[in-house]
């Protein structure tokens, strides 16, 4: 495995982690508060984190070209803030 290769594994998982742990600290804000604009805060953000990660599996281990994997991140990432844009205008 080239060293950029490893290098960007290990800052995926890093934001894997990162973003998982913040996920989960909002929505236990979510259970305490009842304040629903936490829990789409969780959802949306869960969605960024696994589709930042998802992507780079599909494109190392299903060849999937970068430009497209470039095009499902952005489009994932997008989903993910609408979620949370619901969130605050319906929360």
């Amino acid at each position: 495995m080239e060293p950029l290769v490893a290098l960007v594994v290990v800052v995926k998982l890093a934001a894997l982690v990162l973003g998982g742990v913040v996920s989960v600290l909002a929505y236990r804000a979510y259970r305490r508060t009842r304040i629903a604009g936490l829990q789409y805060f969780s959802v949306g953000l869960l969605v960024i984190t696994l589709g930042t990660v998802l992507v780079g599996v599909f494109h190392h281990f299903l060849g999937v070209p970068t430009t497209m994997g470039m095009l499902l991140e952005s489009v994932i990432v997008c989903a993910g803030f609408g979620v949370m844009i619901v969130g605050l205008y319906d929360g």
